[in-house]
């Protein structure tokens, strides 16, 4: 089965979203090819980062603690640690960069995870090119040869051209799943709904690994 999933290192609903969907693809045992899609909530986020906290104030005002509350519960029910109060907002091309790097090297699901983590529970500047390389090293990952890919300009044009397909195709939110190409569900669904679309589809005519 293809499931194509579209994300960005710094969405909340996306690390709870995907975790659901890796704790429903054990439970469920479907075989998935997995694809991950660059996609930017805040394209105008900057380099270096700043406190997210400071952000989420500006853009929801008094409704800000109660959201950061909300999804920091829904996260810790989920077993995800998350500190909102640490989390540096930052532009996250470079870190798509990182993961389509990764994911040649059937890496990629590892490095967002790994991203997601840095990102909300330990407070790291997912924009830091030196951020990137580490993680990716922790994988497994040649840190001088990431590092080398990422001061240069290799995979630029491949992440912005994702990025504009991704809005040919009409993605508008994230976490997004598009299984064989042809259902799409988005959002942070729970895991016993993803296990049953994981068993429907592959129950399809014709689908295969």
């Amino acid at each position: 089965m293809q499931v194509d999933l579209w994300t960005d290192v710094a969405c909340p609903w996306c690390y709870i979203g995907v975790s659901r969907f890796e704790r429903a693809l054990a439970q469920a045992g479907v075989d998935v090819a997995l694809r991950i899609h660059p996609y930017q909530l805040d394209p105008e986020a900057p380099i270096p980062g700043v406190p997210a906290i400071d952000r989420y104030r500006r853009k929801f005002g008094d409704e800000a603690e109660a959201i950061v509350e909300r999804v920091t519960s829904t996260a810790r029910a989920d077993g995800l640690d998350f500190d909102l109060e640490r989390a540096i907002t930052a532009n996250t091309f470079d870190a798509h960069r990182a993961i389509a790097y990764a994911q040649r090297l059937g890496k990629g699901s590892e490095l967002e995870r790994s991203l997601y983590h840095a990102y909300f529970a330990e407070g790291l500047d997912v924009s830091d090119r030196n951020v990137l390389a580490d993680r990716a090293a922790s994988i497994g990952i040649d840190r001088e040869q990431i590092a080398a890919y990422l001061d240069g300009d290799a995979g630029v044009d491949d992440v912005r051209r994702e990025l504009m397909q991704a809005i040919e195709i009409g993605i508008t939110g994230v976490p997004s799943f598009l299984f064989n190409g042809e259902f799409m569900v988005p959002g942070a669904v729970d895991e016993q709904s993803f296990v049953r679309i994981l068993r429907q589809m592959q129950a399809m005519p014709g689908d295969r690994p």
